[in-house]
Order: C-alpha cells, then structure tokens, then sequence
C-alpha cells in the first residue's frame, strides 16, 4: 500500500531504482546501511548547524569541543570501517586528509563568510518544513538557510561531504533544491526569483551555485513524472555500479546482517570496485516473472562454490 508521506531523499531513490524504493519504501522495513559516507557526512552536517547556532544566537563558537568531538568521532569511523578510512577518493585524498584539512581549515568556513558578508543572516539551521504537493506530503529539513538583510533574498545552502562539485548536467535543475525552493516559498512567502540555491562543500573548500534560470519550472515537471510513477506503481529495477552501495545488493561488502536486507533483488548489478562489469544477475521480465526469478536467484545463491 502506497504511504504519501515523501521526502526528497525518497523521491530521489524512486528516482535511482524504482526497485530498491519498493523494498526499502512499500514493502519494508527500512534498513540503513552503514558506510564510512554517511557517517562522515552526519559528523560534519553536526559539526556545521552548531557552528550556524552559535552565530545566529550572536554566541562565541566553541572550537576547542567542536575539534575535540571530531577528533573523537573520527577514531570512531576510523576503528569502524578501517578498510575504506584508507582508500583514496576521486580526488586522490584519504578521509583521514580530508578530515585533518576541514580541522585545520574548513571549520572556521562558515564564520569568515558571514565576516564577509555583513548584508546576511543566517534564519536558521536544519530547518523543518512540511508542505502538500500533487496528493503527497512533503516534509524534510534545510541544511542552512540566509537572509540578505537589504534585498529580502534568501539563500538556500545544502551541505555535501562530496570529494569534488556536482557534475555540470547535475546544476541546472537540482531536484533537492526545487523540493527546498517551494519549502521557502511557503514558509516565507517569497517568490522564486528571491530564492538562490547552492551546495556547500567543506571538502572542496567552496559553495557552488546550482539552479539556472527556470529550475522550478523544469524541476516540477520532472517532480511530476516520479510521483506519477509512484502513484502508479512502477516500480521497474535500474541496475548500475550504484548497486555495489545497495542494502539489498549481495556485492555490498556492507550489506546489513538484517535478513530483510538478503535475497530480495536479484536484479543487481554485479559491478564491484575489484572488478567492473557491466553483466547483471538477472534481467527484468516484469512483475509476472518475478517470483520464478527470485526463487531461482537464492537456489543459485546457495549453492556452494566450485
């Protein structure tokens, strides 16, 4: 049974892999999956709201706890996924650099920018927001948002622990920022062209302006086609290397021990970091070939390897 609770990170699953939003979404139950991203990216997104608190409440920031409780955390990833502390990112950096380099640097980002930038004011950190849009109802939080107190103009900023900026086909049409946009719209009573959106990248060392001319139009559209799909129950696999990353893909070296997370897609991508290929275990036939290609998927599964 459909639920019309919805989310921007749902949507965009729904989005990667109509198959894995079925499981994770309709079926359930919800399973996270560890990995050493989003554990680094809650430390920071932690890190980055207490440092807007402080600001927005005219407090003096407390680097020292701040600093401490990095330090500490990140033995903690480091102790929990030690493999993956040491593998270089696209960049060629390690998290334990990148870390060492947002202490050293990153984490005074935030107040040099509004030192900067005296016209602004930061409204608020993980922002709650909640608004109905073509029979579902959205809801989510906004990383951080500002105000130029001249213009009225609000800034909507997402945080991201990417290793590099979003993909140029990736910035004009941001579907997380047109869910975030009418969010603004709704709470502040703005139009669209008093709202600018971009990412802040503590990894990158920049923010980066997303959203061109006309994103909102763009975006609800394509906003439209997903929910449609949705409320239509379409639900059709895309396999992809994205697989290797999946709760419920048996090439995830962190796939969840929860039994939830086993045996329920054998349409995965059987693309690994060791070997990259482009095969799939199974292709998709449809809804009426699914329980004779599952069934077959786990009998092939168990058997022992020769």
């Amino acid at each position: 049974m459909m639920n019309n609770k919805m989310s921007y990170s749902k949507m965009d699953c729904y989005k990667q892999c109509g198959w894995k939003f079925l499981l994770q979404y309709i079926e359930g139950p919800y399973i996270s999956t560890p990995g050493i991203a989003l554990d680094v990216g809650i430390l920071i997104h932690d890190t980055e709201e207490k440092i807007a608190n402080f600001i927005k409440d005219d407090l003096p920031i407390d680097y020292v706890a701040l600093k401490n409780n990095i330090i500490v955390k990140t033995m903690e990833i480091e102790h929990k996924f030690p493999k993956d502390f040491l593998e270089k990112d696209k960049t060629g950096r390690l998290y334990k650099e990148k870390i060492y380099e947002y202490l050293e640097k990153g984490i005074y980002r935030l107040e040099t920018y509004m030192k900067e930038h005296p016209e602004l004011e930061i409204v608020g950190a993980e922002i709650p927001f909640k608004y109905d849009l073509m029979d579902f109802t959205f809801s989510g939080k906004i990383d951080r948002l500002f105000r130029n107190k001249i213009t009225g103009e609000y800034i909507c900023q997402d945080i991201k622990t990417w290793p590099k900026p979003a993909e140029d086909k990736d910035v004009p049409t941001p579907l997380q920022f047109v869910v975030y946009t009418k969010a603004v719209k709704e709470m502040y009573g703005v139009l669209n062209e008093e709202i600018s959106c971009a990412y802040d990248l503590p990894f990158c060392n920049m923010t980066q302006a997303v959203g061109t001319k006309g994103y909102m139009t763009r975006g609800m559209k394509k906003i439209k086609e997903l929910l449609d799909g949705i409320k239509n129950e379409e639900y059709k696999p895309n396999p992809s290397p994205l697989c290797h990353w999946c709760t419920y893909c048996a090439t995830n070296p962190n796939q969840p021990k929860d039994p939830n997370a086993h045996n329920r897609c054998p349409y995965h991508s059987l693309w690994t970091k060791e070997k990259e290929s482009y095969a799939v275990a199974n292709k998709w036939e449809g809804m009426a070939k699914h329980k004779e290609i599952l069934e077959n998927y786990i009998k092939n599964s168990q058997k022992p390897a020769v």
